[in-house]
């Protein structure tokens, strides 16, 4: 995966918080995955296909998200299912705004979202998985990125 492509995803969730919220993002370096990369909470993964495959997951803590779901639709302590729907909604928002960049041959699939801290998660590709970083308020999370 080359830098300027990297840096499609890096802007897209840049752009993903400050939209929705009132306190932008702030992304780190990123990094190459290993296997014992941490998974949060809650992720939403979103699988690639067409002449770029692989996949994206974005991994947050449940406060995270359940603090975007109350400052985006003001609900007050909001129930798993629109906290799961946020996050599928932020996987599946970074991933369409990646499509538009690369063109029609990058075709997405429809989120899914897995709740609780799965050991490790895999790409399905054989290229290494670039991770990025992602802070917000007080919050760490992560987007994780393997594309062929």
């Amino acid at each position: 995966m080359k830098e300027a492509e990297l840096k499609t995803f890096v802007e897209g969730v840049m752009r993903y918080f400050n939209t929705i919220t009132s306190t932008p993002a702030s992304v780190g370096i990123p990094y190459v995955k290993s296997e014992n990369h941490r998974i949060e909470e809650i992720t939403g993964i979103i699988g690639l296909t067409g002449r770029r495959r692989g996949g994206i997951f974005i991994t947050c803590p449940r406060d995270m998200v359940a603090e975007i779901v109350t400052e985006y639709l003001g609900v007050a302590d909001p129930g798993l299912s629109s906290i799961k729907d946020l996050a599928g909604e932020m996987a599946n928002t970074v991933a369409g705004n990646a499509s538009l960049a690369f063109g029609s041959d990058f075709q997405i699939s429809v989120p899914v979202v897995l709740v609780g801290k799965p050991e490790q998660i895999d790409m399905p590709t054989r290229v290494p998985t670039f991770v990025i970083p992602i802070e917000w308020k007080n919050y760490k999370a992560y987007l994780a990125v393997g594309i062929e």
